[in-house]
């Protein structure tokens, strides 16, 4: 049984399994849990119904996915999943550092939605979390890039700009004129408001945190919120994990 086939047979309602040679190589398992405001990764993503049904937007596009359905997310794109109410929903997302794929190639930097079975994408999930070394990493990034090629195609509707590439964006100050006008800038580029970006840029600053060992009363006070409490109940609508569970990963 694969690493992925454990986590989706398990009775977690939503789990990440890291590569312990690559741990910033992981994959997310859920099941009736997930983000609930729109958010970004700074590792290339590919997110996959396994039942149910989701609105997915992603920047100032929207789309429908079903089972068995996926969407490919470069790096720093806002996305945001929205189950159907009131039916089952679960979904699998496998998360890919930038710095092992060619983000030169059309496969990596743009966003593609595709459908395949299950089991074939078990099985290439499986490939990269069992990875334990830079050779085996390069050949799973070229079966990954002709998989998507050939089960994939990109969106060919305008979709926004990459919010990590406009780093002044994370704060409050505007270079556009009145916060209106940023508001309209903003939201035309990403289709998001300045305070959603400010705060999807705390969420990242809090996980680089968290990454380096700071606890969460410090990390909390760090990003801006009143207390711990208030930062906690913030992350997990973000990233539908608690800080906890998310440093646990």
């Amino acid at each position: 049984m694969g690493v992925l086939e454990k986590e989706t047979n398990g009775r977690r309602r939503i789990s990440i399994t890291q590569n312990p040679h690559y741990p910033r190589l992981a994959v997310k398992c859920g099941e009736n849990q997930y983000s609930r405001h729109s958010h970004v990764h700074q590792t290339w993503s590919l997110g996959y119904v396994l039942q149910g049904r989701t609105l997915v937007s992603l920047g100032t596009w929207e789309s429908e996915l079903t089972e068995d359905q996926f969407i490919a997310v470069p790096s720093g794109i806002p996305h945001l999943c929205s189950p159907e109410t009131g039916n089952p929903f679960s979904f699998i997302v496998l998360y890919i550092p930038t710095e092992y794929l060619d983000i030169r190639t059309p496969e990596f930097s743009q966003p593609r939605i595709g459908g395949i079975d299950s089991k074939v994408l078990f099985d290439l999930v499986d490939l990269f979390m069992q990875a334990t070394n830079k050779s085996e990493l390069d050949n799973n990034s070229e079966n990954l890039q002709k998989f998507l090629n050939k089960n994939s195609s990109p969106l060919d509707e305008e979709w926004g700009e990459n919010l990590l590439e406009k780093e002044i964006l994370f704060t409050q100050e505007s270079p556009y004129g009145s916060r209106f006008q940023l508001y309209r800038y903003t939201l035309k580029l990403f289709g998001l408001g300045q305070k959603k970006i400010s705060t999807i840029g705390k969420m990242e600053h809090a996980k680089m945190l968290m990454s380096e060992g700071l606890d969460l009363a410090e990390i909390a006070v760090e990003c801006g919120f009143y207390d711990q409490s208030h930062f906690s109940k913030v992350f997990k609508l973000y990233t539908g994990l608690t800080p906890t569970q998310y440093m646990k990963k």
